[in-house]
């Protein structure tokens, strides 16, 4: 069984995104992960989720088992110091933002790793002006997990009980604008505004009766605050993050077949027959209106349909397909 050591900038058990998803599809083909904490936790630091699914509560005591791996894979540029500590074959750099803080140890990294992979077609073209073995891999969903789990019972209760839920699931973090969630909520004030997730980028929220902030949920329990949704939100600011972001909660909430209400950002821009995309402020009030209003399960089953053509299935076959003719020739690195 070939083993892949996966350091990743997120816990597995926190914020269930990409670095997750594509370790367990992998783990579920044969391959032997290694998904290793940023956390430590005392006592056993290898705890076994599955046969082929490890999760690693401390790198030093893995460090001093002199385990060894065909790849590390490396999510956080600030770990390019890791590269060979496990005689990996492969190292892969899993670029999946472009974090202006980061851009020195992402050129490190980019210079350490064999392969990169980036998530947004921009970020890709930029970091193929420095390396020639740069493939483009974007977000996904898994549609069965959100069909499967979109009944179950969650414990809001709407303010406006007759109002329509306008939602978000994702971080609270800086590139989200929230001036424009206060916005909605003055706009739309017999209505609910649902935010599911962290907050991670401001000090102080906007208030308001019908604004619910619920915090970091389950992965298991997002489908069934997506479902009572009645339009999703992408809030993004335009910025240097934003334009290389893929959002996931796009293929989420597609998934389910949500009208979407997104900023102007570059990766969504391809599915504008089935989104709501604005340019500014205001035309985001405005879709917000037509998105409430819509009425189309034509429209429903196209977002469905797109999110089955992005399953986190598809993006592992990618990469496969990019790493198998390094794993074959069996490199030393």
């Amino acid at each position: 069984m070939k083993r892949i050591i996966c350091l990743s900038s997120v816990d597995y058990d926190w914020m269930f995104q990409r670095p997750q998803q594509l370790m367990l599809e992998l783990s579920s083909r044969g391959w032997e992960v290694i998904y290793c904490n940023r956390t430590k936790r005392k006592g056993l630091y290898m705890e076994k989720r599955s046969d082929s699914l490890t999760i690693c509560h401390n790198i030093k005591s893995l460090l001093a088992s002199n385990i060894t791996a065909d790849i590390l894979w490396i999510v956080d540029p600030k770990l390019v110091s890791m590269k060979g500590a496990f005689k990996e074959r492969l190292t892969i750099y899993d670029c999946v933002d472009d974090f202006p803080l980061l851009k020195l140890q992402q050129h490190k990294m980019l210079k350490a790793a064999d392969i990169v992979i980036t998530t947004s077609k921009l970020l890709c073209l930029d970091l193929k002006k420095y390396k020639k073995e740069v493939y483009l891999v974007q977000n996904g969903c898994d549609i069965g997990f959100f069909n499967d789990n979109k009944e179950l019972e969650i414990g809001w209760r709407p303010p406006n009980p007759d109002g329509s839920v306008i939602g978000y699931i994702g971080a609270l973090a800086s590139w989200v604008d929230i001036a424009l969630i206060k916005e909605l909520a003055e706009v739309y004030k017999n209505d609910n505004i649902l935010m599911v997730g962290a907050n991670i980028g401001f000090p102080k929220l906007p208030k308001a009766k019908n604004i619910s902030y619920i915090g970091q949920q389950s992965y298991h329990m997002v489908p069934a605050y997506l479902n009572r949704m009645d339009a999703a939100l992408i809030p993004f600011k335009q910025n240097q993050i934003t334009r290389a972001t893929n959002p996931i909660k796009m293929y989420e909430y597609l998934a389910l077949g949500k009208p979407i209400i997104s900023s102007m950002i570059p990766e969504v821009v391809p599915y504008k027959d089935i989104l709501y995309i604005s340019r500014d402020k205001s035309e985001f009030i405005r879709n917000v209106k037509l998105a409430l209003a819509e009425n189309s399960t034509a429209l429903q089953e196209k977002r469905k349909k797109a999110a089955l053509n992005n399953s986190w299935k598809a993006r592992v076959d990618e990469i496969e397909e990019i790493i198998k003719p390094s794993i074959k020739k069996g490199k030393s690195r």
